[in-house]
């Protein structure tokens, strides 16, 4: 095989795609100064500000792993499978240095746009703006985290899909299972509502008025005493216990939506008494970052509103709604946990307006009923 030196020259570079990359470069290098300005002090000790979540406890139970130390947390949070913590620890403890995780969480971040674009047609710099809208994606990038691995693992899981690939799609529910077990639960529940098992398949409103009513008799019924053990977590956010409360004496069904909502949309509650919460500096992973993602969801859901989008007809549509209902169980509704349906949203929202919807139910002109694979 020859190549032709005169062919690679005369390959037309979009002027979009070029302006694209240079604000992608732009953007890395302004995230690479925040990461050793900013996040890397708060991780490794230096200052007392709590930016990127949970990254610190995951990064201290490495060191006590690698060490050998006693961990009451580390005991207690590795006691039981599936959980929640063993993959971020397991990255720290692998990486050890914040830089490595840095590029790390980068690499599965362009892998994942990378699947999605080998599955889904979209404009890629209305998604990425999207994204980056969304400051969670950016501390996201730059800590050791779930939210990243679980972007990836529905990446795969979509590609899978759209390829038909069987292995693969059991490589993202081994990594969704490993990393943030609920999402897991998700595919397979989504799995489940799209095979000829679901008797309500080409009902989708159905399937999930019957998932919701499932969880209201089984939650009290099964996992009572996690749920319990929550709520005393909770017991001073007045309107989240009630919720909790509700969900505990099986009316999950009347807690479910006030907790969905709650998660995308929470924090954009203005408090005229407490305008300094809007902005702590000591705690800004509960402050600016989080307004700045309920805002961005807040924006994403006009955008869709706007293009006629905002139905479960639409299988990411479907997928995210799955998403919020398994997410929305938890006493704490944390913003994070629903990173990759917010991921989700924004392809919807990338696709142009000459494009049509993936995943979309279609009504032939006899009249059966037909679900585009995606």
């Amino acid at each position: 095989m020859t190549v032709d030196p005169l062919k690679i020259l005369s390959i037309r570079i979009r002027v979009r795609s070029l302006i694209l990359f240079s604000l992608l470069i732009v953007y890395i290098c302004f995230s690479f100064f925040l990461f050793f300005q900013w996040v890397a002090p708060s991780l490794d000790g230096r200052t007392e500000q709590h930016i990127a979540a949970d990254s610190g406890t995951y990064i201290a139970a490495a060191d006590a792993l690698r060490e050998g130390r006693e961990d009451i947390f580390l005991t207690v949070a590795l006691s039981s499978f599936p959980n929640t913590v063993l993959c971020p620890i397991l990255q720290a403890f692998v990486l050890k240095s914040t830089f490595a995780m840095v590029l790390a969480d980068y690499a599965m971040f362009f892998l994942a746009i990378f699947l999605l674009k080998r599955s889904f047609s979209f404009s890629t710099g209305i998604f990425v703006g999207l994204l980056l809208l969304n400051a969670t994606t950016t501390i996201s990038l730059l800590s050791v985290n779930k939210e990243i691995v679980d972007l990836l693992a529905v990446s795969i899981f979509f590609f899978a899909r759209r390829r038909h690939r069987n292995g693969v799609l059991l490589l993202a529910l081994m990594l969704a299972l490993f990393n943030r077990f609920e999402v897991c639960i998700v595919m397979l529940l989504f799995l489940l509502a799209e095979s000829k098992l679901n008797p309500w398949r080409q009902r989708r409103v159905v399937t999930i008025a019957v998932l919701i009513a499932a969880l209201s008799v089984m939650l009290p019924l099964f996992v009572s005493e996690s749920l319990n053990e929550q709520f005393a977590g909770v017991s001073e956010a007045h309107s989240i216990a009630w919720l909790g409360t509700l969900e505990m004496h099986y009316l999950y069904a009347v807690a479910v939506f006030p907790k969905i909502g709650n998660m995308l949309f929470g924090a954009l509650i203005v408090h005229p008494f407490k305008m300094e919460t809007y902005y702590v500096y000591s705690d800004i992973a509960n402050s600016s970052i989080l307004y700045s993602n309920n805002l961005a969801t807040m924006v994403v859901f006009v955008i869709l509103a706007w293009k006629r989008r905002l139905s479960v007809r639409l299988d990411l549509i479907y997928f995210a709604m799955l998403g919020f209902i398994i997410m929305a169980v938890t006493m704490t509704t944390v913003q994070r946990y629903i990173y990759f349906a917010y991921v989700l949203l924004c392809l919807l929202a990338a696709q142009t307006e000459a494009e049509e919807p993936v995943g979309t139910i279609s009504v032939h002109k006899r009249g059966v009923r037909s679900c585009d694979a995606s």
